[in-house]
């Protein structure tokens, strides 16, 4: 499998912690006081600089998520020379969708007049493209597909947020969410004559479900119990420390014990933008190479299930990522 394309478009509205911290702030004056508000503020701040986060974008007035990935999905098109009708399957991945059912694919198929491919989604939060990027593999492997269409548009921002602090205490459970920033891209792969370019190893740990969920409104009928009492559906939660401190250690261990990973000679590492701290520590205690590492959380936030392609994309344009590179 090769990649022909990865490209990605952005909301025009850059909105800085400050930004942030202000509305929360505002929202909240009702029920903090005002010793309340000063050490939330702090709190923030602490997080913020120690997440590394910086700016990030969100959808300016008039400016609709639909928009962002049909021009993602029209530059990739360019980028690897094809027309529409060379497409003949799409997938649309990631948490940004205004309706469950059905598939999102099938607005982006009509709008891009991808009228040969088939489409459907894959929903698995922020690991959602690299899901895509393994069925898409085995798709092409059998000879099944030949261009395949990923496509995401993460615009899931203020859909999601509660900016109304009742306590200092929810910031535990509340923080991730102001790191979030907003991205449409698309990524188009096809047949390599390449063999072993592609080496993929998933775990799970279904348990841990309780730390980071967008519930529904009939979340108890599916739940086998929270860590708190859901606020309200549609509202984003994420314990972003305790997240962190198991994904740590599981995922350094993963890398050690798989030696396709350990001792695959790469140039250049792209990880999920959850916070450049995170991604350095993984990066150091893994023995990675801090020059391999392409971080892109202090410019564009945490871009959900696009931030690697995102960061893909970028590097392309900046001449880090060229054909032939190898990448972890």
């Amino acid at each position: 499998m090769k990649f022909c394309a990865v490209e990605h478009a952005l909301p025009s509205k850059l909105v800085t912690n400050e930004d942030i911290i202000r509305e929360i702030l505002l929202k909240s004056k009702n029920y903090l006081t005002g010793k309340a508000l000063d050490l939330l503020e702090k709190t923030f701040e602490d997080l913020f600089e120690k997440s590394v986060t910086s700016i990030r974008y969100h959808r300016g007035e008039n400016e609709k998520a639909l928009q962002f990935g049909i021009d993602a999905g029209k530059k990739a098109l360019e980028s690897a020379n094809m027309s529409p009708d060379e497409i003949d399957l799409l997938i649309y991945v990631g948490v940004g969708r205004g309706f469950i059912e059905p598939a999102t694919a099938n607005v982006f198929q009509k709008l891009l007049k991808l009228k040969n491919a088939t489409c459907f989604d894959i929903l698995d939060a922020c690991a959602s493209w690299l899901r895509a990027i393994h069925v898409a593999q085995s798709f092409i492997k059998t000879g099944m597909y030949k261009n395949i269409m990923i496509l995401n548009c993460e615009f899931n921002f203020k859909e999601y947020a509660n900016f109304e602090f009742r306590s200092v205490a929810d910031v535990e459970s509340n923080f991730p969410t102001f790191t979030i920033g907003e991205a449409a891209t698309a990524t188009i792969v096809s047949p390599s004559q390449e063999e072993n370019e592609y080496y993929a190893d998933f775990k799970t740990w279904g348990e841990k479900h309780t730390l980071c969920k967008i519930p529904l409104p009939n979340i108890n009928e599916y739940s086998d119990g929270e860590l708190i009492n859901i606020p309200s559906a549609l509202t984003f939660f994420s314990y972003g420390e305790k997240l962190f401190r198991f994904v740590f250690s599981k995922l350094c261990r993963h890398y050690k014990e798989v030696a396709a990973l350990n001792q695959f000679k790469h140039e250049i590492v792209f990880s999920h933008s959850a916070s450049d701290a995170m991604s350095d520590r993984v990066i150091d205690t893994c023995k990675l190479g801090r020059e391999t590492a392409y971080n892109i959380h202090r410019r564009f936030g945490n871009t959900v299930s696009a931030s690697v392609p995102l960061a893909m994309s970028c590097a392309i344009k900046d001449g880090r990522l060229k054909q032939g590179t190898n990448v972890l």
